[in-house]
C-alpha cells in the first residue's frame, strides 16, 4: 500500500501511476515492481474483484464540505458506550461525496 506524502490518504494505481483520491497528487509508479507483483500470484488460483463503484447506499441532497457536490450517499450506524454506570447509544449519520469520496459524519 502506497500512503500520499501530503495528506497520508491511501493512494490508488491509475495509469498515471499513483493518485490520491483526496488531494490528487500523483506519485510514478514502478513498472517493474508491479510486475513482479502480478507474478507471484498463482495460475491456478482465480483473482476475484469486486465492483465498488456501485454503492447500497441511497443518494441524498447533501452538500459536501470538500468540494461542494451536491450529490452523497447516506447511512447510519450506532455507538454503543457505558459512562459512570450509564449505558449511552448515539447514532452517527454517514454521508460520501459521489464526486470527490469524501466522507463525514454527524453524531446525534
Amino acid at each position: 500500500m502506497i500512503f500520499c506524502d501530503i495528506c497520508e490518504s491511501r493512494m490508488k494505481l491509475s495509469k498515471k501511476g499513483y493518485v490520491c483520491s483526496r488531494c490528487g497528487n500523483t506519485l510514478q509508479a514502478r513498472l517493474n515492481l508491479i510486475e513482479v507483483e502480478k507474478r507471484k500470484l498463482p495460475e491456478s488460483e482465480p483473482v476475484i474483484t469486486i465492483d465498488t463503484s456501485k454503492k447500497p447506499f441511497p443518494k441524498i441532497n447533501r452538500m459536501c464540505p470538500n468540494c461542494r457536490n451536491q450529490k452523497a450517499f447516506h447511512w447510519f450506524s450506532t455507538i454503543n458506550g457505558e459512562h459512570a454506570g450509564v449505558k449511552q447509544e448515539r447514532t452517527v449519520e454517514h454521508f460520501l461525496c459521489t464526486e470527490c469520496q469524501h466522507t463525514w459524519t454527524i453524531t446525534k
